[in-house]
């Protein structure tokens, strides 16, 4: 087990926000379930809040929040770390070494929604600990792979965590083909102020309004 320092992270008190602020947009701009790329639930299982993104071409990140640590895992299909780039067929030697068992149980337990086996990266920090640590796979990369590939596509897929409104401007008006999206009403959601009727339609004038309102409350998101 190491520290992980290769790419900038943020603690796990705010990624769980940004998390939580980014599926609120992509419900807002998005009708369709399966057309969006972030997503959170507040409770796969009891003491368990998880953020996904699926950006549609076969990449995903999963992160798990629970009472003892936090868990990314992150698959880049393209990545030569893969399962399916390997001739075994197996996860990268030392994938899941050293990932505290508190966290091991929840993928396990999850195993078919976290795609266990669909691997690239892993990361955890326990508890309080502001300090991010990755397992054994990291040092085997270093050394067979180039230093590009190594990481698993670990900052290709934490880069969809975007870290402002106005980078997620930037993301949005090219996934969802917009224009002009008013940055105002983007930073309102990255400030987790209350979704209201106006916002929505401020930002997305064709989304059916109460359905958006109805799903947000659904989640437990704040709404007006």
């Amino acid at each position: 087990m190491q520290d992980w320092n290769d790419t900038t992270m943020m603690n796990a008190v705010t990624l769980r926000k940004r998390m939580r602020i980014l599926a609120v947009l992509d419900i807002i701009f998005s009708e369709e379930e399966w057309l969006r790329v972030h997503h959170y639930e507040a409770e796969l299982q009891p003491g368990v809040a998880w953020g996904s993104i699926n950006n549609g071409a076969g990449d995903h990140l999963h992160v798990l929040f629970t009472d003892s640590g936090t868990l990314i895992k992150g698959f880049d299909h393209e990545s030569p770390l893969s399962p399916h780039a390997r001739e075994d067929g197996e996860i990268y030697p030392g994938m899941y070494d050293e990932v505290p068992e508190a966290l091991m149980a929840v993928l396990r337990d999850q195993e078919e929604t976290l795609d266990l086996e669909d691997v690239t990266f892993c990361l955890w920090q326990e508890g309080d600990d502001l300090q991010w640590k990755v397992g054994n796979w990291i040092q085997l990369a270093m050394t067979e792979e180039d230093e590009a590939d190594a990481r698993g596509g670990a900052e290709f897929l934490l880069g969809y965590i975007e870290k402002n409104s106005e980078d997620y401007v930037d993301w949005a008006e090219g996934y969802y083909d917009l224009q002009d999206l008013p940055l105002e009403a983007v930073a309102e959601v990255y400030e987790e102020k209350p979704v209201t009727a106006s916002l929505i339609k401020q930002l997305c004038p064709e989304r059916d309004v109460v359905a958006a309102l109805d799903e947000l409350q659904q989640h437990g998101y704040a709404v007006e």
